[in-house]
C-alpha cells in the first residue's frame, strides 16, 4: 500500500529533523571537545529548561518547550556555525531555511512549525513573547551547563562559553538559574541518588 502523501512528508520532516543527531555542536571543537554534542542533545535540553523556566516566570510552558525543541531544526541544512565564524560567512535566515524544510507538510502543520522558529528567532527583538524569551534563555543556559559538564570533565577551555551564557540571559529566572548554574556542580544529582540509594523510602501513611 502507498503511503498518502502527506503522511509521507511528514515522515520526511520527522527523518530530516531526526539528522540533527548526527550533527555537531561546531563551538565545543574549538574548545577541544573531541566528541562534542550534537544539535539534538542540545536541544533536548532547551526544551527541558524552556518548560522549566517558563512556569517559573507565568508563561505558557508548553508553547515555551515547544519553541526549544524546534529552534534549530534548520541547522539540519546549514549546519551549526560557531560564533567565531559568524563575521566570516553569510548564514541563512532560520525562517527562509525552515520555509524550504516544511513546504510539503500539510498547510496546518507547516504553518505551526514556521510560527515556532519564527517566535523563536524573534526573542531578541521588543514586543517578544515571555515564552520566547524564556526558550532563548533555556537555549544560553543548555549551553552554560554543557561548559559545566566539560569542564568537569577536565576541559580548561570553556570558561568562556559560561562567561558568555550568563550574560545572555534575560529573564529572571534566567538569571537566577545562570547564577545557581556555576556554583552545583554538574555530578550533584548522582551524588545525590548515591547517598540515599537503599535507604528507607517514606511510606506516606
Amino acid at each position: 500500500m502507498n503511503a498518502d502523501s502527506q503522511d509521507a512528508a511528514i515522515v520526511g520532516f520527522a527523518y530530516e529533523a531526526g539528522h540533527l543527531k548526527h550533527v555537531p555542536r561546531a563551538g565545543w571543537l574549538q574548545a577541544g571537545v573531541r566528541n562534542p554534542e550534537s544539535v539534538a542533545e542540545h536541544s533536548y535540553r532547551v526544551g527541558i529548561l524552556a518548560y522549566m523556566i517558563a512556569v517559573q516566570e507565568g508563561a505558557n510552558p508548553d508553547r515555551a518547550a515547544a519553541l526549544g525543541l524546534f529552534h534549530d531544526v534548520p541547522e539540519v541544512r546549514t549546519g551549526d556555525v560557531p560564533s567565531v565564524g559568524r563575521p566570516y560567512v553569510t548564514i541563512a535566515d532560520p525562517r527562509n531555511v525552515a520555509a524550504d524544510q516544511i513546504a510539503s507538510l500539510p498547510p496546518e502543520l507547516a504553518h505551526h512549525i514556521a510560527a515556532l522558529i519564527n517566535e523563536h528567532e524573534n526573542a531578541k527583538i521588543e514586543g517578544a513573547t515571555l515564552e520566547a524569551r524564556c526558550s532563548r534563555d533555556a537555549d544560553k543556559l543548555e549551553c552554560l551547563l554543557q561548559a559545566r559538564e566539560y569542564q568537569a570533565a577536565g576541559n580548561t577551555q570553556t570558561q568562556p562559553w559560561i562567561d558568555t551564557m550568563v550574560a545572555a540571559v534575560t529573564t529572571e529566572t534566567g538569571k537566577r538559574l545562570a547564577a545557581a548554574a556555576q556554583e552545583v556542580p554538574p555530578n550533584v544529582w548522582w551524588e545525590q541518588f548515591a547517598k540515599s540509594y537503599g535507604a528507607p523510602k517514606a511510606t506516606g501513611r
